[in-house]
């Protein structure tokens, strides 16, 4: 991706809370106009980072970039106005309408058209209950008022903290389609984080797995539409793990036995590849992976590193 096309980058991030690391050594380059799923256990950082992205949580260590401008050392509300978010429960004044909430969100960022407020309930299915009062409405319906404060402003930059939460699966079904139309509509750039690996695996186009404050996983050639495989080579064959790289996606561990990486090329592809390095196909194997195959493996192997650093 080139610097031009970079709607957000980080450099070296890093947050620490009473000396502990919550993130470490985050970099990230976020493209315009592409959806970003963010996954990781509880714990993982997720959380922290989108704050920190929000530009309301300065880092420890490194810089966040947005539209060329340093978000914490060149501070400009002009462009924190453009990002949107939800990050953790969205709050709302009881004693107004939903209507008059997202008028208040308006007004403070100077956009006080009645239009605007009633696009944007409609986009988000809450146009037919925009007089009742923010006290009187179900979980959903708070989520649905979340989303569409965020999106209202048309922002450029989306941070998107489990946004379906409390809704149901038609609701989750028509903020997946709202979030896509916003991307081919606006070219917004949208980071969502959420536990539901099938949401994540419908709209992202682009993969980044989170643990213990760290990215672990980041994958540009994700694609919802795209057949993810599980390779294993035995060690016998002499390759360098740096030419593995170039036509995977992801090493995800190298042993005394075998070497086991991550493609999106399917096996007569990789096939090809080892053989061109000078090393034996015939012992290849290779396996489909879903979304959530991927997502149990990267953990298990953390874990099993940090198993074996406590011994």
């Amino acid at each position: 991706m080139t610097e031009q096309n970079a709607a957000l980058r980080t450099e070296q991030l890093g947050v620490s809370i009473k000396g502990r690391a919550i993130l470490q050594d985050i970099n990230l380059r976020l493209e315009k106009g592409r959806i970003y799923g963010l996954l990781g256990p509880n714990g993982a950082g997720k959380t922290t980072l989108l704050k920190v992205l929000l530009g309301i949580f300065p880092p420890s260590v490194g810089s966040v970039w947005f539209d060329d401008r340093n978000l914490y050392k060149q501070p400009d509300p002009k462009i924190i106005e453009t990002i949107g978010s939800i990050i953790e429960y969205p709050g709302f004044y009881d004693n107004l309408t939903l209507s008059e909430n997202i008028e208040l969100h308006l007004r403070y960022l100077h956009r006080q058209q009645a239009k605007e407020v009633d696009d944007v309930l409609r986009k988000v299915g809450l146009y037919e209950h925009r007089h009742k009062l923010f006290s009187q409405t179900s979980l959903g319906m708070k989520q649905r008022l979340g989303i569409a404060r965020a999106i209202a402003h048309s922002p450029r930059l989306l941070l998107l903290d489990e946004p379906t939460n409390g809704l149901d699966p038609y609701g989750i079904k028509e903020v997946r389609e709202m979030l896509i139309q916003e991307v081919l509509r606006n070219g917004t750039t949208i980071v969502i984080s959420s536990h539901m690996l099938s949401e994540i695996n419908l709209m992202a186009d682009d993969l980044i797995i989170m643990n213990q404050g760290k990215i672990i996983f980041e994958s540009a050639f994700f694609k919802n539409t795209q057949e993810m495989h599980l390779y294993r080579l035995p060690t016998a064959n002499t390759l360098q793990v740096e030419a593995i790289m170039d036509f995977s996606s992801h090493v995800l561990s190298k042993g005394p036995d075998v070497v086991e990486f991550i493609s999106v090329l399917p096996p007569i592809e990789v096939r090809k590849h080892v053989l061109q390095l000078g090393a034996n196909a015939q012992e290849l194997e290779g396996y489909k992976l879903s979304l959530e195959d991927l997502y149990l493996k990267l953990l298990a192997k953390e874990y099993r590193y940090e198993s074996a650093a406590a011994e």
